[in-house]
């Protein structure tokens, strides 16, 4: 079914939003607000569709030309049509809605904080790729398939990852067959590579440094000193590194953190390869009921059905604040409200742009629990 539409507004999840004639939402991505467009609906449902360009036939004041050759052709970047500032202003609003949705408004502490924090750096900032390669060809995945978009220069990647992708061209045409290769950047500039390897076979890191940095200096000012610290999901020790010299003891739990003690590690600092509920369920006869505080940034859903035991454990270990950090605002915003149902109180919240020219964005709060 072929229509012509309106978009009035951005959705949360990326897509440009209007109304058929029906008053029907339809979601379109890749628009802009005041887009006048032809589109084809390839679902529906009773109050909405979700629908394809398939031409811009007046652009909305609000679009821009994508710098990108491949944009909307790889399954990468969502958002380079617009200028950043729509994008931030739509991320920010999004999660104050996932918040309002849920109704974690009523359950605010005294001098609520909310923070924004964008981004800087809107392109090159990316410090790891996944790269596909076949038939002489590197690039991304076209979006829901496992077609290959070639690329000569990725726009988000840090320009030392884009330096190899020729080289990687030639190493591919040697193997002579499909293969993946993950590329990273570390700060000093060193960059590695995985092929065929597990996904994050390199370690998981934040993909953006610099907005990584801000999450860890807000994370500085929201953690009580000389407490007992639980970083849960914590991987290699993103967030607690920075925060040993501040708390009395940081144990990092997760299920791919380091399984033996690292070069230099601080006494103050323990890793534990554990699957986080099991961990819990463990420590909390084991450490007991010391001032402490938790730092949760668990994976895309959030903290999910597990969230009942994480919490019970963490009142038994004495935690009376809590960093609830997530990438899925919904999920995120869920996690917090089952928080508050259970008598901590919202005291802070942030939101970081680690992923622009995408609708991704990061959210952090600080929870209390009154003793």
């Amino acid at each position: 079914m072929i229509q012509i539409l309106t978009i009035t507004d951005l959705s949360r999840g990326g897509a440009g939003v209007s109304r058929d004639e029906q008053g029907r939402v339809v979601f379109v991505p890749f628009t802009a607000p005041g887009d006048r467009v032809r589109v084809r609906i390839i679902e529906q449902e009773k109050r909405f569709a979700q629908a394809e360009l398939l031409e811009v036939i007046e652009p909305g004041p609000n679009r821009q030309t994508p710098p990108c050759p491949v944009f909307g052709q790889c399954g990468g970047c969502q958002w380079q049509h617009l200028p950043y500032e729509v994008q931030w202003q739509t991320k920010g609003l999004g999660v104050k809605h996932a918040l309002k949705r849920v109704g974690v408004t009523a359950h605010l502490a005294d001098g609520f904080l909310w923070e924004e924090f964008p981004a800087e750096r809107i392109w090159e900032y990316r410090n790891r790729v996944q790269l596909r390669c076949e038939d002489g060809q590197v690039g991304f995945y076209a979006p829901k398939s496992h077609r290959v978009i070639p690329v000569e220069r990725c726009w988000i990647a840090r320009p030392e990852i884009n330096a190899e992708i020729a080289s990687i061209r030639e190493e591919a045409v040697k193997r002579g067959r499909p293969s993946k290769v993950e590329v990273d950047v570390l700060p000093s500039g060193e960059v590695r590579k995985a092929w065929n390897a597990r996904h994050a076979a390199l370690g998981f890191r934040q993909v953006h440094e610099e907005q990584n940095e801000k999450i860890r200096t807000w994370l500085q000012g929201a953690l009580t000193p000389e407490r007992v610290l639980y970083d849960l999901f914590g991987g290699s020790g993103n967030f607690s590194l920075p925060l040993v010299t501040k708390m009395k003891h940081v144990h990092c739990v997760d299920v791919s953190a380091p399984s033996h003690p690292q070069q230099g590690q601080p006494e103050n600092l323990s890793f534990h390869r554990s699957d986080v509920s099991r961990w819990l369920a463990h420590a909390k006869s084991e450490f007991g009921s010391a001032p402490a505080a938790a730092v949760l940034d668990p994976p895309r859903e959030g903290l999910a059905d597990g969230f009942a035991g994480i919490e019970e454990s963490l009142r038994r270990m004495g935690v009376s604040e809590v960093v609830a950090i997530g990438c899925d605002p919904d999920s995120w915003a869920k996690d917090v409200y089952r928080f508050t149902r259970r008598g901590w109180s919202l005291e802070r919240a942030a939101v970081f742009d680690l992923f622009p020219q995408t609708p991704h964005v990061e959210s952090v709060a600080r929870l209390i629990r009154p003793s």
